[in-house]
C-alpha cells in the first residue's frame, strides 16, 4: 500500500493554486476560494502563501498526514 501511494505522489506536483484545486477537489457544492484560503491561514489545510497567491500542498492533501494510521503505513517498506 504503500508503495502504490508512493508511486502515485511522486507524479504529482507538490503545489497547487487554491482556485485550481478547487476545481479539482470538489464535486457539487464546493466552497469558496475565500474559505479555502482561510483553511490555508489557519492550518485547517496545509498550503503556502507566495507574492500573495495560496497554493495547497498536493502531497500533504493525498497522504493526508493528520491520518495516523496512515503515517503508521507510510513508515513501513
Amino acid at each position: 500500500m504503500a508503495k502504490v501511494i508512493a508511486q502515485i505522489t511522486a507524479r504529482l506536483p507538490r503545489l497547487m493554486e487554491v482556485s485550481e484545486y478547487r476545481k479539482l477537489r470538489y464535486a457539487g457544492g464546493k466552497p469558496s476560494v475565500q474559505q479555502l484560503k482561510k483553511w490555508i491561514e489557519d492550518g485547517e489545510v496545509v498550503g503556502e502563501v507566495k507574492g500573495g497567491m495560496y497554493f495547497v500542498d498536493l502531497q500533504a492533501a493525498v497522504i493526508g498526514s493528520t491520518d495516523p494510521l496512515l503515517a503508521k503505513m507510510m513508515e513501513v517498506g
